[in-house]
């Protein structure tokens, strides 16, 4: 399947469960809400300062959210390939007015300016291949500003078979608990692993250095799911 037609298959799934998508989320991530608020906890920022952010890939809003409240006088932009999804971000980031929003995958989308914060969640495993995430990296890279951050919230692979191997144990532990274990073993991870695209957590850390990032670290995992990034 060539990129296009898989960002394509991928936007139409997510527009088809965008209402239900946060429900849905807490029942397939463990730890979530731990996971987006480790990412908000890199933003190093004072309360009260104003400073360009985007939320690359930003769902129905939660990171967005989260991220309005701890710094109201951000000015948020909020990318997303999937208009179903954003307008459910929109409904919920409503009394925020310094936000706006941009229809876009990753691919197309031209970095308007310097960000003083880039941040994302659960969305650059869905970047096709390899060199894409290298190239993506070095596109954020170049549009943050002299001292600005990026942060990421993502699924990862294990450094190896028997890593990985673990990984998925405790990942199909943790949806067992919310669905029968027939739609995890033929719904819910047959979708993982044709519809996404991981890298190996390593891999990912080495890239960022290599676009040019300082700082690079791991701030939080579980597993399969992380919060890595660096500074410009």
């Amino acid at each position: 399947m060539g990129r296009e037609e898989k960002m394509a298959e991928i936007r139409s799934n997510f527009s088809k469960k965008s209402k239900e998508y946060d429900a849905h989320v807490r029942k397939v991530i463990p730890r979530y809400e731990e996971m987006l608020d480790a990412l908000i906890s890199c933003i190093d920022r004072p309360y009260q300062s104003k400073f360009r952010a985007i939320d690359l890939g930003c769902g129905t809003g939660a990171v967005s959210e989260r991220l309005m409240v701890a710094f109201p006088e951000t000015e948020l932009t909020c990318l997303d390939m999937t208009e179903e999804m954003m307008n459910v971000a929109k409904q919920r980031l409503s009394a925020h007015k310094t936000v706006r929003y941009v229809l876009s995958d990753l691919y197309h989308f031209d970095f308007d300016g310097h960000y003083d914060v880039i941040i994302s969640s659960l969305a650059l495993h869905h970047i096709v291949t390899d060199q894409d995430k290298k190239m993506i990296y070095r596109r954020i890279f170049d549009s943050l500003a002299h001292g600005g951050s990026f942060y990421n919230a993502d699924l990862v692979l294990g450094s190896d078979d028997r890593i990985q191997d673990i990984y998925m144990k405790q990942w199909k532990e943790f949806m067992y608990r919310s669905f029968p274990r027939e739609d995890v073993d033929k719904v819910q991870v047959p979708r993982y692993e044709h519809e996404d695209s991981p890298a190996k957590l390593i891999d990912h850390l080495h890239w960022l250095e290599e676009a040019g990032f300082r700082n690079v670290d791991v701030i939080w995992k579980y597993y399969n799911f992380t919060v890595y990034g660096g500074k410009k």
